[in-house]
C-alpha cells in the first residue's frame, strides 16, 4: 500500500470510530503522546488523557460524519472536510469543519488540527 492510501486508510478510519462513537478505536488512531487542536486557536490538548477527554466529551452527542470531497495528502499530511450531524438535547446540530492531520511513521495521528464552522451549514 502506498503512503498517499496509507494516510487516505487512517482518516477514514479515524471517521469511522468516530462515527461508531468509539472511543477506545479513536485513541487507537493516535500516537503515543498526540496533540489535539480543536477548535483551531483555542488551548491545544496535550497528550493521551487530555485528547481522550475531549472525545470523550463529544461523543454523548452521538456523531455522524460525513466526507465532504477527496481527503488530500502531501507527505505525511492529510487534508479533509467532513459534515458531523450531532444531537444536543433533543436538538439536531450540524458541523462542517475542514481537519488537517500529521502522521507519524506508523501513519498514526500526531497532531489534529480542526477547523469546525456552525455557520457553514446555512
Amino acid at each position: 500500500m502506498s503512503d498517499r492510501a496509507k494516510a487516505v486508510a487512517a482518516v477514514e478510519n479515524y471517521l469511522a470510530k468516530l462515527g461508531a462513537g468509539d472511543l477506545e478505536g479513536i485513541m487507537a488512531a493516535y500516537a503515543a503522546e498526540p496533540t489535539v487542536h480543536d477548535p483551531i486557536g483555542s488551548e491545544p490538548k496535550v497528550g493521551r488523557e487530555a485528547v481522550e477527554a475531549f472525545y470523550a466529551s463529544i461523543l454523548p452527542f452521538t456523531p455522524k460524519t460525513t466526507v465532504l470531497g477527496p481527503i488530500t495528502v502531501t507527505g505525511r499530511y492529510a487534508g479533509f472536510q467532513f459534515r458531523m450531524d450531532l444531537t444536543i438535547g433533543d436538538n439536531p446540530v450540524v458541523v462542517y469543519a475542514t481537519e488537517l492531520f500529521a502522521l507519524d511513521e506508523d501513519f498514526l495521528i500526531t497532531e489534529m488540527t480542526a477547523v469546525p464552522d456552525l455557520e457553514a451549514a446555512g
